[in-house]
């Protein structure tokens, strides 16, 4: 018989605790602090971003043309009380924010420093933004103050988000309403709802991409609400009140369209769908780069994999019939995605277009990997998840934080490259032409600030009448007409938008580089000729061919450019490049030939073939056509030197001594 001794009492199993994020020994912050802290690191990320540009370009600029558009409008409200692009003569919608615009024209009556302006509205509404996030952050993960730190963490020190609140432009405010609308939504407060929603088209016309994912989140929490009485609903009552409240403010939103343009939404809508049009962009290239790409490089590339995981989440809930407060958040990222996608497959320079998604990105992230752990401990009772998640997420946003300070170099550079192209032409043209002058151009808008010239705009922004027209193969003959009825005296082009041919510019930004060049012409209505979309984008292709040392595929191109247009002499001249590079001297001289018998004083092609004789040795001819090359261009020194090395060799074949 075993002795009682032998028998050991059992202790009962503990309990396992409940898995979360939170740290005990830490207390909740006192939001007074959290929200005056959140504007400190908003407003010095914002200043370092200006401060450190100013420092490396010796002045002040945007990464952006787009920004003096507003201005421009804002000015124009506040000199003339007339949105217009031109003091009080051309009233038109040719804002896609006219909010923002009017905001800027307020601040015209307290300040004249457009960058300053500018600058200011960024930085505020980005800090708006931050407080808002925060706010929204505590009410999607109020149980952990961990994760509400990473969110307003992430938010603070996303590389792109502190880069577009210091460059002028409506997206932090259209930011800032999108949160907004979600806290005043997910509070059930009906009015400010409302009211937030109709802002929002105020601010951009895509915010109907959020108006749509909140209609879908409601019917679905109907739907839900006929089974399941704790999924909350607005009352009748208060549904009207939200719609009552929208109403209003769309109403006077589509007034002015209608009074500006005739139309309900803006210029600037129809003319970048004409432009950028999904006809001649591909939207799996829009899919696979611009979105993809864009959110899985970098620190995004540890917030997309939590995001993958939350959408694994949400559709179980889904399809358990079980409301995921999440599901609006990727309803409005797949929304947004979804109308840049079918109608205007494009980001623009920097994703910004995509950016207003990014709060909400990193929402279903933090929530994906704080699942990913519930579910990973519940299963496998990993006491070590909670770190592990947290170690990634961390990790995570130290990246974003140095990815954060290094984007400083990039809005520097991107200053830079704005103010040497748009702003120091838009100085040259106010200070070369006359005030009466009309101006075409595609980029309006430090050309239209700065120049105080009145503006044709070929890309239809602010010229509703040559929409219809856009990428069509006789774009470039309609302009031309266009511009010839309404006296437009210059041209002021990028070669990759419009290029000019056979014709001399009267001002080049081709020493600052050879990527997008800058150039003004006079417009002469009889002789300028303007390329044709697809022989630009021939010449284009046979460029790039060319600095690839490509010439054979160069050459290619260019003969369907000959079919294309065969008066162009660019086409010729590069011709002649590609066949030096081949060794085929006849050709050289036949192409320079025929490029100089069309534009009889293109310097580069008369200098080229006077270099061409002096190394066949035919010096009359070398003479003859440099002496040409030096008079369409004086003080040019490569010419004036070869251009004396012939003389000298064409003076030792008379006279040896």
């Amino acid at each position: 018989m075993i002795s009682p001794k032998k028998f050991r009492k059992t202790k009962p199993n503990k309990p396992t605790p409940e898995f979360n994020f939170n740290i005990q020994t830490v207390k909740s912050p006192d939001l007074k602090i959290v929200i005056l802290v959140t504007v400190i690191i908003a407003i010095a990320l914002s200043v370092y971003f200006i401060f450190h540009a100013n420092a490396v370009n010796g002045f002040l600029s945007f990464p952006l043309d787009d920004p003096w558009i507003h201005l421009t409008f804002a000015k124009n409200i506040a000199d003339y009380g007339s949105f217009s692009y031109f003091k009080n003569e051309v009233a038109t919608a040719g804002s896609t924010s006219p909010l923002f615009t009017i905001l800027l024209a307020i601040g015209f009556f307290i300040s004249h420093n457009e960058m300053i302006l500018g600058y200011f509205f960024g930085v505020l509404f980005f800090l708006l933004a931050a407080v808002s996030f925060y706010r929204l952050s505590e009410k999607e993960f109020g149980n952990s103050s961990l994760l509400v730190f990473l969110c307003i963490g992430f938010f603070l020190l996303d590389k792109w988000l502190t880069f577009i609140a210091a460059s002028g432009m409506e997206t932090t405010m259209f930011i800032f309403f999108l949160i907004l609308g979600m806290f005043f939504y997910k509070s059930r407060n009906p009015v400010p709802t409302g009211l937030i929603l109709g802002l929002i088209l105020w601010t951009r016309p895509d915010g109907v991409a959020f108006i749509g994912a909140l209609i879908i989140d409601y019917a679905y929490k109907l739907y839900l609400n006929k089974t399941n009485k704790q999924v909350e609903l607005f009352t009748k009552r208060e549904l009207m009140k939200v719609f009552a409240a929208f109403a209003v403010v769309a109403v006077l939103y589509f007034s002015l369209n209608l009074y500006l343009s005739g139309s309900l939404l803006p210029n600037t809508y129809n003319a970048k769908l004409a432009y950028y049009s999904p006809e001649f962009r591909s939207r799996v290239d829009f899919l696979s780069l611009e979105v993809w790409d864009y959110f899985t490089t970098g620190s995004y590339s540890i917030l997309m994999a939590g995001t993958l995981i939350s959408i694994l989440f949400i559709t179980i809930d889904v399809f358990s019939k079980k409301y995921n407060r999440f599901f609006v958040y990727l309803i409005f990222i797949l929304a947004f995605i979804f109308i840049y996608w079918y109608k205007l497959p494009y980001a623009h320079r920097f994703g910004r277009y995509m950016m207003p998604i990014i709060p909400f990105f990193i929402f279903l992230s933090i929530y994906g990997f704080s699942q990913a752990a519930v579910f990973l401990y519940g299963k496998f009772k990993f006491r070590l998840i909670k770190q592990v998640t947290l170690l990634v997420l961390f990790t995570s946003l130290i990246i974003s934080t140095s990815e954060c300070i290094s984007n400083a170099d990039l809005f520097a550079s991107e200053c830079r490259y704005i103010h040497n192209r748009q702003v120091v032409t838009a100085e040259w043209l106010k200070e070369h032409t006359n005030e009466t002058d009309v101006i075409c151009t595609h980029d309006i808008g430090a050309i239209g600030f700065y120049s105080e010239r009145k503006i044709i705009d070929a890309a239809g922004l602010i010229t509703p009448a040559l929409v219809k027209k856009l990428n069509t193969p006789e774009y470039a003959g309609f302009l031309k007409n266009y511009m010839k009825e309404n006296d437009v005296k210059y041209l002021a082009f990028l070669r990759e938008w419009f290029r000019v041919v056979n014709q001399r510019p009267l001002f080049s930004t081709i020493n600052e580089s050879p990527v997008e060049v800058m150039e003004v012409f006079e417009f002469y209505p009889d002789s300028t000729h303007i390329l044709m979309d697809k022989t630009r984008s021939l010449i284009t292709y046979a460029e790039q061919m060319i600095s690839q040392n490509k010439p054979q595929i160069a050459l290619n191109a260019l003969s369907h450019a000959v079919l294309e247009e065969p008066d162009v002499s660019l086409t010729y001249y590069l011709m002649a490049y590609c066949y030096a590079s081949l060794g085929n001297n006849a050709e050289i001289e036949s192409n320079l030939l025929k490029a100089i018998n069309i534009y009889p004083k293109y310097t580069d092609a008369l200098y080229q073939l006077g270099n061409f004789y002096i190394e066949t040795g035919d010096k009359i001819s070398a003479l003859k056509y440099l002496t040409l090359a030096f008079i369409t261009d004086p003080g040019n020194e490569n010419i004036i030197a070869l251009k004396q090395r012939a003389e000298s060799m064409a003076n030792n074949k008379i006279n040896p001594k």
